[in-house]
């Protein structure tokens, strides 16, 4: 029963991701012309899917799930968006409404290459194993703590974002980003190096932790959307930026 309820609760929050995910990242996409955060948001997203239909074909077959290119692809996708994509990515988009930048076409194939290459060597097959042979945690402690620093790295940069619509008035936006981004950072260090105990998350496949961090990723793409909108409509509103701006934005 009770590996039932883990099963549908991590089906609906992978489910709430995808959607997040797909709707944030065309809204960036069509209405900011933010192809770093559309793109990444939409590869989280297929992330998601990925990682969905993954669950749902081998439910029964963990072993020859693990052995399928899916898998590895998931991985991929993973330490894509771990290691980059809701990093350094993440904060170039940002740069957008709280620093008027562009990044050129250059720094943006840039950007994904660093990326592309971050998530093949860190999704390596010796990089993906959670628990060993007798069922213990197995923590790699260089990918690790990589993931741990740009997280923090990153935290530092969405806090002052915070402080900007907090500085405009936004101030719900802004504690809803700010919320997001915590828990994010929670999720991050209970990903490696603090994971739920047997007692709380007793699935070898942790689906509780997963159901919590999809929720908080999904969540997290979509305040991300509002709070990137309501720095822009502050800014155009006050003639910081013209009203095309996203047409117009420096290219550097």
């Amino acid at each position: 029963m009770k590996e039932d309820i883990y099963g549908l609760t991590f089906l609906v929050a992978d489910l709430v991701m995808i959607v997040c995910g797909y709707w944030a990242g065309w809204r960036f996409l069509k209405h900011h012309r933010n192809y770093l955060l559309g793109i990444e948001w939409c590869i989280v997203a297929t992330s998601g899917t990925n990682f969905l239909v993954w669950a749902l074909r081998f439910a029964d077959d963990p072993e020859g799930g693990e052995a399928s290119g899916q898998y590895a692809f998931a991985f991929f996708l993973d330490a894509f968006s771990r290691s980059i994509g809701i990093t350094l990515l993440l904060v170039v988009g940002l740069m957008a409404v709280t620093h008027r930048y562009k990044a050129s076409l250059a720094v943006e194939l840039g950007i994904f290459a660093l990326a592309i290459g971050s998530g093949l060597f860190l999704a390596q097959p010796k990089y993906r194993a959670h628990v060993d042979a007798n069922g213990e945690f197995v923590l790699h402690q260089g990918p690790a703590t990589f993931y741990l620093v740009v997280n923090l790295v990153t935290l530092a940069f969405l806090l002052y974002f915070v402080k900007r619509l907090w500085d405009i008035g936004a101030t719900r936006v802004a504690v809803a980003t700010l919320a997001v981004s915590l828990a994010a950072t929670a999720i991050a260090l209970t990903y490696d190096f603090f994971p739920l105990p047997d007692s709380v998350d007793p699935l070898e496949d942790r689906a509780l932790f997963y159901t919590f961090a999809l929720t908080v990723w999904g969540l997290q793409m979509l305040t991300y959307l509002f709070a990137y909108r309501a720095l822009d409509d502050h800014n155009k509103a006050s003639g910081i930026a013209p009203a095309d701006d996203h047409r117009k934005a420096v290219r550097a």
